[in-house]
C-alpha cells in the first residue's frame, strides 16, 4: 500500500507547529473534519498518550484508536493505529525554515490480515481522497499555530 506524503509551510516557530499539532484533546476544536476526542491515558500528550479520535471521512463517521509511539520535541511525533486488520503510522515532522516550520506528514497503511489486503486495493483507488483530507487537517493545523503565535 504506497505512502502518502503531505507538508504544510506554517508561519509559526517549531516549537508552536508541534505544540499545535500534539494539542490532541484540543482537535475537534480546530480540525475541522474532527468531531470529537477521548483520552484513553491519563497524560494528555507526549510518549504513550493514547486517545480516540471520531472525524467525517468520506461522508461517514470514523472512530479510530490512535497512541503516540515516538515523541521527538520539536521534531517529530508518531502516531500508531491498528484497525479493520491493518497497521496505521502517521509520522508528523517539523523542518525549521527561514519562513518559520515545515510539517510533513507521512500516513503509511500496512495491511496485516487476508481481507485487508483483499481491500487495500479498494483503498488504492482512494489515495487522492485521503490525502485531500490529510492536506486539510493540516492546514486547520497551520490557522490554529498561526493564531496561537498571533497572541
Amino acid at each position: 500500500m504506497p505512502t502518502i506524503t503531505v507538508s504544510e509551510q506554517f508561519d509559526c516557530a517549531p516549537e508552536l507547529a508541534f505544540t499545535t499539532l500534539a494539542d490532541f484533546p484540543n482537535y475537534p476544536d480546530f480540525i475541522e473534519a474532527i468531531i470529537s476526542t477521548k483520552l484513553l491515558s491519563e497524560q494528555t500528550t507526549g510518549l504513550s498518550t493514547r486517545f480516540s479520535e471520531t472525524r467525517i471521512m468520506m461522508g461517514r463517521e470514523a472512530t479510530e484508536e490512535m497512541e503516540v509511539i515516538e515523541f521527538t520535541a520539536p521534531s517529530k511525533f508518531v502516531l500508531y493505529s491498528f484497525a479493520h486488520g491493518t497497521e496505521y503510522h502517521s509520522t508528523h515532522t517539523f523542518e525549521p525554515n527561514e519562513n518559520g516550520t515545515k510539517v510533513t506528514l507521512e500516513f503509511r497503511a500496512k495491511p496485516k490480515t487476508l481481507m485487508a489486503k483483499i481491500l487495500s486495493g479498494l483503498f488504492s483507488r482512494m489515495i487522492g481522497q485521503v490525502a485531500d483530507m490529510l492536506q486539510k487537517d493540516l492546514r486547520d493545523a497551520k490557522i490554529e499555530a498561526e493564531k496561537r503565535a498571533a497572541t
